[in-house]
C-alpha cells in the first residue's frame, strides 16, 4: 500500500479524463490524500472483512465484507427460506455514505461515476450496516420462488462510494473505488482518497488537487462535423478560445464561462484551423479540418 498526494501518471490520467465533469464552484483545490491498494483488495465469501482506514489512524472508517446468505423467516403467515450472496458495508458511528432512502426504511447506496461531487450537498446515511449488492433466491413454498437482485453496485465495475468520516471532531469527505460481480460474492477495492481539509469537497476519482495538474491535462477538445466542444476544469473558467486560420487570422473567439464550451463551424470556409484554449497558466491547441 502507498499513500501520497501525487499519483502515478496512468491513474492521474484517469482522473483528468473526467475532470471536465467537476462541478463548478466545488472546493477541489485542496489537499487530496490518495491511497493506491497494491495489490487490489479482493474479498469473497471466505475472506475476512476489510477495514478501510482513510487517514491511517488505526480507527477503521468503513468495513467491507462479502457473505454467503442463508436463512428463513415468515411474513404475513407465509414461511420462506433464502439462499444467496451479499456484499455489505458496516459504518462506524459518526461516519456516513452517500445514498437515498429506499423502500421499508432501507438506505440504498449510490454508485457514483468518476467526477461526481462529494460534499455536504449530497445525501448521506449513517445506518450501521448496508448492502452494496445482494443476489439471492427466496423460496416461499406454494407462494413461489422469487429472485432478489438488489443494490446499485451489483454487477458494476469501477464505481465509487462516497463517504464522510471524522478526524479530531471535524468532517472529511472521501471516496472508495470498487467493483462487485453479478453474483454478489466478490468485491474488489482498488483505491481510495479523502480531502485533508475539513469540510472541503472533492470529486469521485480525484487523486490530486487541480493546482497540481498541468494545464494540458485539464482541457479536452473534441470536434464533430459542425462544432468544437471544449471541456475544462473549473479553475480555468475565464480563459479564451480562439479559432485561427493557417494565415494567422482569428476567425472566431469565445470567452470560457462554463466547464463546457462549444464553438460552431457555421459560416467558416473549408480549410485547416487551429483551436486554441488560452489561459494564464498556458495554452492548449488542436488542429482541425473543416469541410
Amino acid at each position: 500500500m502507498k499513500t501520497a498526494t501525487q499519483n502515478k501518471s496512468s491513474k492521474l490520467a484517469r482522473y483528468t479524463a473526467v475532470a471536465g465533469a467537476v462541478i463548478a464552484g466545488s472546493n477541489v483545490n485542496a489537499q487530496i490524500v490518495y491511497t493506491d491498494l497494491v495489490p487490489d483488495v479482493v474479498l469473497d465469501t471466505l475472506s475476512a472483512p476489510y477495514m478501510l482506514d482513510f487517514n491511517n489512524d488505526a480507527s477503521p472508517d468503513l468495513v467491507f465484507a462479502a457473505a454467503h446468505l442463508v436463512g428463513s423467516g415468515s411474513t404475513n403467515g407465509i414461511q420462506y427460506t433464502y439462499l444467496g450472496n451479499g456484499v455489505a458495508i458496516s459504518i462506524p458511528a459518526g461516519n456516513a455514505v452517500i445514498g437515498v432512502a429506499g423502500a421499508s426504511s432501507a438506505f440504498d447506496l449510490t454508485a457514483l461515476n468518476a467526477g461526481d461531487p462529494i460534499s455536504s450537498a449530497q445525501n448521506f446515511g449513517a445506518s450501521t450496516s448496508n448492502f452494496l449488492a445482494i443476489n439471492a433466491v427466496v423460496n416461499a413454498g406454494i407462494a413461489g420462488t422469487f429472485p432478489i437482485a438488489q443494490g446499485n453496485f451489483l454487477g458494476v465495475s469501477h464505481k465509487f462510494l462516497g463517504a464522510h468520516f471524522a478526524i479530531a471532531g471535524t468532517t472529511h469527505y472521501g471516496w472508495v473505488q470498487l467493483s462487485v460481480n453479478q453474483l454478489a460474492d466478490t468485491l474488489t477495492i482498488y483505491d481510495y482518497a479523502y480531502n485533508g481539509t475539513a469540510d472541503a469537497a472533492l470529486n469521485a476519482g480525484q487523486m490530486v488537487g487541480l493546482e497540481n495538474i498541468k494545464v494540458e491535462d485539464k482541457v479536452t477538445i473534441f470536434t464533430t462535423l459542425n462544432n468544437a466542444n471544449i471541456n475544462v476544469t473549473p479553475d480555468l473558467i475565464g480563459g479564451n478560445i480562439l479559432m485561427v486560420a493557417m494565415n494567422g487570422a482569428i476567425v472566431s473567439s469565445k470567452k470560457i464561462t462554463d466547464i463546457n464550451t462549444a464553438i460552431t463551424f457555421e459560416g467558416i470556409e473549408t480549410g485547416i484551423y487551429t483551436i486554441s484554449a488560452q489561459f494564464e497558466s498556458g495554452n492548449v491547441s488542436k488542429r482541425v479540418y473543416i469541410k
